[in-house]
């Protein structure tokens, strides 16, 4: 006798829709039009080969974004999951402290006023509803990693995997912006992405054990100056 087991084993279907769409590149909210300021490094020749874009790519996971960007969704996705607004407020507003640059701020406002506007379509809890209320009358940022997260959690996402998503995000972003500046060619680039597994959760690890006040702003120097250089430039291919 045979047992049809799809249906248990689709039980997280709902959920794991949800992470896909959230963390597809085809999501209109222009996260991809950054590069963390990579093509400035390019341009001052800092990035000859492969082993130096891992360098860069860890660099930003393990100094930037674990607990920065990584710690915001997962207390964002703690706060959606008890109903508590003021907190997520307030960790919108601890991460726009810890934004080290004005166009490190805008491209995650930026990017996450665009999923704000998104997120009532994707779920109808009224949390998630008066947040993003917030940021679109301007009473929050509306930092990137807050919202995704907070979006993330009321379709059932697991503060783990929201927190994998945002700091698996900062990884692919780079990665996009090397293949288009021609520095890693696109089949490549998957095989490099795969290889940082290993840095993507531990450095998940860190956000998930972080709490608000132990939020930190980036260490990575080189790729914040690099950023704060980029704004300057004529003829950028990204806008970050």
């Amino acid at each position: 006798m045979t047992h049809d087991t799809t249906s248990g084993a689709l039980a997280d279907g709902p959920a794991l829709l949800a992470l896909m769409q959230l963390s597809d590149t085809a999501l209109p909210i222009g996260r991809y039009a950054h590069a963390l300021g990579l093509e400035r490094l390019l341009r001052d020749g800092r990035v000859p080969d492969e082993r130096r874009l891992r360098q860069i790519v860890v660099s930003a996971l393990m100094q930037g974004g674990a607990r920065c960007d990584g710690a915001a969704a997962s207390l964002a996705h703690q706060a959606l999951t008890s109903g508590d607004e003021a907190r997520l407020l307030a960790i919108d507003a601890r991460l726009d402290c810890l934004k080290l640059t004005d166009a490190a701020q805008a491209a995650s406002r930026r990017c996450g006023r665009r999923l704000a506007v998104l997120a009532p379509s994707l779920s109808r809890d009224a949390v998630l509803a008066d947040y993003a209320g917030a940021i679109a009358t301007g009473r929050s940022p509306g930092h990137l990693a807050v919202i995704s997260a907070a979006t993330s959690a009321a379709c059932g996402v697991s503060r783990p995997a929201a927190a994998l998503m945002e700091l698996r995000g900062i990884a692919t972003m780079i990665l996009s912006a090397a293949v288009r500046l021609d520095i890693v060619p696109a089949a490549a680039s998957q095989a490099v992405l795969a290889g940082f597994a290993p840095e993507i959760l531990a450095a998940s690890r860190i956000a998930l054990a972080t709490a608000l006040d132990e939020m930190e702003c980036s260490a990575a120097a080189v790729i914040e100056t690099a950023a704060m250089r980029h704004a300057r430039d004529h003829g950028r291919l990204f806008a970050t």
